[in-house]
């Protein structure tokens, strides 16, 4: 896999190649998913969660995939159809996360009287 790839990206390769791989007697399906979505997590990318009324065209994509082993059109397929994340508003004053940081920091030293953490 090239070092620009997407975790999203990574997390539906290794998904689908877990489950075509069936690397248990039963739970594959469930089993990648859950692999997959640490991965995104672990990121801040979101979830991989494909809703049920889309059940159906999933499978199918899915059996062709096992077929074929060409997995281009399933994961196009699922990260306009699949993917669920936070959303901004940009317009919210939210602040950086170095803000955070540095409010942490103080805190801590303040409260706890040892040294910044970096």
């Amino acid at each position: 896999m090239q070092k620009d790839t997407s975790i999203t990206d990574k997390a539906m390769t290794l998904m689908y190649h877990n489950m075509r791989n069936q690397l248990f007697g039963d739970g594959n399906k469930r089993t990648a998913i859950l692999a997959a979505n640490k991965l995104m997590i672990d990121h801040g990318a979101g979830l991989i969660n494909v809703p049920l009324d889309k059940w159906d065209v999933w499978n199918d994509l899915i059996s062709k995939y096992y077929l074929s082993g060409d997995m281009k059109t399933l994961k196009d397929w699922t990260y306009v159809n699949g993917i669920q994340g936070v959303t901004f508003d940009h317009k919210q004053n939210l602040p950086k996360p170095d803000i955070i940081l540095k409010t942490t920091n103080k805190m801590y030293s303040k409260y706890k009287g040892l040294p910044e953490r970096h």
